[in-house]
């Protein structure tokens, strides 16, 4: 029986690649690396997507400041007044319990 060297020499290659493949899949820059480089990049996207609906809020509300819609509510919620108005401030009595008599 003639062994074909050639065939052997493929398959010891063959072989010897699988086993390096296999250790090299789990180590430190393996497919454990992979999975956690892809959550974190799952993460990311998240993060910008909130991000870029944040800005678009902002935008809305400082393009409708600009055009003079929110000025007023904007000016009541800092305890401003427009102009030409009088402005009434209201307090609280300072009430004091009666002294409790003593017989």
């Amino acid at each position: 029986m003639k062994i074909k060297w050639r065939r052997l020499a493929v398959v010891a290659g063959l072989s010897v690649l699988c086993v390096y493949t296999l250790f090299a899949l789990q180590g430190q820059h393996g497919v454990r690396a992979l999975g956690v480089k892809w959550d974190q990049i799952q993460e990311m996207h998240s993060k910008q997507a909130t991000l870029t609906k944040t800005i678009a809020e902002k935008r809305s509300r400082v393009a409708s400041l600009e055009r003079g819609q929110d000025v007023e509510m904007e000016m009541r919620r800092f305890g401003r007044t427009m102009p030409g108005e009088i402005e009434y401030k209201v307090t609280e009595p300072n009430v004091q319990s009666p002294a409790e008599d003593y017989r």
